[in-house]
C-alpha cells in the first residue's frame, strides 16, 4: 500500500519506530547492512540514535528507497502498532494519543532500580494489551536494559486507539510487580501518584476495565532446562521452557543457545529467566516464577560452580540458587541411552513408593568412600536402592573425588545427596538433615523438591552445603542435531 512520505508526519512516526525496534546504533546498523545492503555510517551519520535514525529516513526518500526500507521493517516486525496508522486510507495526518508531558510526568515516577519489575509490567501489559505477546510482535528485538526503551516503545505503539490501552496496562501491570518487589523486601511503596496517572488516562481516552486475571492451575508449574556442555574453553549452553501438562517445550527465546565462559552462564541464564517469565503460558502456572534444572557436566559439580553464580536482586546480590529454586542435574545422563533406560524403570519405583508412603525407607545410606571405582554404581543399579544419602567425608584428592561423583552420575537413581562441606558436619547431623528434606518434600514433583531445598538452605546452617542430583527421564531436554542446521549456529 502506498504511503505518502511528503508527509512529515509519517516519516516522523517511521523513524521514531525505528529508534523503538532498533534501540541502538549496532542495532540499526545490522539491520541496514542486512536488509538494504548498505553501509549505515556511510549513507547517515548522527551523533546519536535519533539523528541517526533521521539521517536515514531522509537518505532513504532522496533515493527514492524510503518504501524499500519500510517493507524491510515490515517483515522484520509485522505486528507493529505503527504499520497500521501509516496505511490507513484515506491518508491523514496522524498525531500521537500522549502529549510529552504526559509521557515525562509517568516515568519521572519511576526509579532506576524498577527497570526489572518495569521490564515484566512492560510485556505482561503488552499481552493483555495487543491480544499477543511483544516476543511475539517483536521477535528480534534486544534485551531491555534502560527505561528508556519502555518509553520510546509505548510512545511507537501510541499511533492509533490501542496506544493508550497499552499505557494504562503497562501502568496497572507496573504497580503490581513494584507493589510485589517492595513488599518482599518490607518496603511499603506509595503508589498513588501512579494510580492517579493511570485513572486519569483511562478516563479521558476511554480504557475499558482491566481483564480478569487467568486462573491457576494447581500443580502446574514452568521448568527452565539449561543444559551446560564443555567445548574447550568454553562451553555451550542452552535453555527450554517445559510446562506441566504440555507436551512440548515452548521456544520463547531470542538467542536460545549461545557459547561463552563458564562464568559467564549465569548472565545468559538471568537473561532466559526473563524470557520465560514474559511468555503467556507461564500466567497458568501455580508460581510465575520458573523452576531452574540446570544440567551439569561433572567436572562442574566437583567445582561447585552454582555457588559462585551471583545476581541482582533489586538493590541485593544474592547467589543463583536463592533468586529462583534450583535443581542440578547431570548432563551426561542425557544422552546415555542405558541410564536412561534403568532410570525409567526407578522412577516408576519412586512414583509408587511416594504414593505408597515409604519413599524415604528407599534411599540407601552409604557412610563410607568406597575404595574401588564403579562399586557404588554397581550396587545402586542392582539393589532396590531408589536414592543415596551419602554422609561419607568426600575424598581430598580432586580425581578420586571426582571419579566418586562420576560413580553417582552413572548410578541410575532419580536422587542422590551429598555434602560439600562434610568435614564441619558430623554424619549423623547430616543424616537428620537429608531425611528431613526428603521427608517434608514431594520427591517427584520437582518444583517442590526445588522449593525445599532453598528452604531448607536458609534456615538451617548444616543444611547450606547440602549437594542434590537428581533425574526424572520423563523431561529431558533436545540436544542439538548435527544434521539440523540451525542447531549447529552458536552465538557468542
Amino acid at each position: 500500500m502506498a504511503i505518502d512520505w511528503n508527509d512529515n508526519k509519517k516519516r516522523q512516526a517511521f523513524r521514531k519506530a525505528l529508534q523503538a525496534v532498533y534501540p541502538s546504533g549496532a542495532a540499526l546498523e545490522m539491520f541496514v547492512d542486512e536488509e538494504l545492503g548498505e553501509n549505515l555510517e556511510a549513507v547517515a551519520g548522527g551523533t546519536n540514535l535519533q539523528s541517526t535514525a533521521y539521517e536515514l529516513v531522509k537518505w532513504a526518500k532522496a533515493q527514492y528507497r524510503l518504501d524499500e526500507v519500510y517493507q524491510a521493517f515490515k517483515r522484520q516486525n509485522p505486528t507493529y502498532a505503527i504499520i497500521g496508522a501509516l496505511e490507513q486510507q484515506p491518508v491523514v495526518s496522524k498525531t500521537f494519543n500522549l502529549s510529552q508531558e504526559y509521557w515525562d510526568a509517568l516515568f519521572q515516577l519511576f526509579l532506576p532500580d524498577d527497570l526489572a519489575d518495569l521490564k515484566r509490567g512492560f510485556r505482561q501489559g503488552f499481552s493483555k494489551a495487543l491480544g499477543f505477546s511483544f516476543q511475539q510482535a517483536q521477535p528480534n528485538y534486544p534485551p531491555l536494559i534502560e527505561l528508556t526503551q519502555i518509553r520510546e516503545l509505548l510512545e511507537g505503539y501510541d499511533v492509533d486507539a490501542k496506544g493508550p490501552v497499552l499505557a494504562v496496562r503497562f501502568v496497572e501491570c507496573a504497580i503490581a510487580e513494584l507493589h510485589r518487589s517492595s513488599s518482599s523486601q518490607g518496603n511499603e511503596r506509595d503508589f498513588t501518584a501512579l494510580k492517579k496517572w493511570v485513572g486519569s488516562i483511562a478516563q479521558q481516552y476511554n480504557v475499558p476495565p482491566k481483564p480478569a486475571e487467568l486462573s491457576k492451575i494447581a500443580d502446574r508449574h514452568a521448568y527452565l532446562l539449561i543444559t551446560i556442555e564443555v567445548h574447550s574453553p568454553d562451553v555451550n549452553v542452552s535453555a527450554e521452557l517445559h510446562i506441566t501438562d504440555i507436551a512440548k517445550p515452548i521456544r520463547c527465546f531470542r538467542k536460545p543457545r549461545t557459547s561463552c565462559s563458564i562464568d559467564e552462564v549465569v548472565n545468559q541464564i538471568v537473561e532466559w529467566i526473563g524470557e520465560a517469565e514474559d511468555t503467556e503460558a507461564i500466567r497458568e502456572c501455580e508460581d510465575e516464577n520458573v523452576i531452574l534444572e540446570v544440567f551439569l557436566p561433572c567436572q562442574y559439580l566437583e567445582e561447585e560452580i552454582i555457588d559462585s553464580w551471583i545476581v541482582k536482586d533489586g538493590e541485593d546480590k544474592v547467589k543463583i540458587a536463592s533468586y529462583r529454586p534450583l535443581l542440578v542435574r547431570s548432563s551426561e545422563r542425557i544422552l546415555d541411552r542405558k541410564i536412561q533406560k534403568t532410570l525409567l524403570q526407578k522412577w516408576q519405583q519412586m512414583k509408587a513408593c511416594v504414593e505408597a508412603g515409604n519413599a524415604c525407607d528407599k534411599f540407601h545410606l552409604q557412610d563410607k568412600c568406597p575404595e574401588e571405582r564403579r562399586v557404588l554404581t554397581n550396587f545402586l543399579k542392582n539393589s532396590e536402592a531408589l536414592g543415596l544419602k551419602l554422609v561419607a567425608r568426600l575424598p581430598t584428592d580432586f580425581e578420586t573425588r571426582t571419579g566418586l561423583l562420576n560413580d553417582i552420575i552413572k548410578a541410575p537413581i532419580p536422587i542422590a545427596l551429598w555434602s560439600s562441606k562434610r568435614a564441619e558436619i558430623d554424619a549423623s547431623t547430616l543424616e537428620t538433615e537429608f531425611d528431613n528434606l526428603l521427608k517434608q518434600s514431594s520427591l517427584i514433583n520437582f518444583a517442590h523438591l526445588a522449593q525445599q531445598l532453598q528452604a531448607r538452605r536458609m534456615m538451617s546452617e548444616s543444611a547450606k552445603h547440602i549437594r542434590l542430583l537428581c533425574d526424572r527421564p520423563d523431561r529431558l531436554p533436545r540436544l542439538p542435531d548435527p544434521d539440523r542446521e540451525e542447531d549447529l549456529l552458536v552465538a557468542s
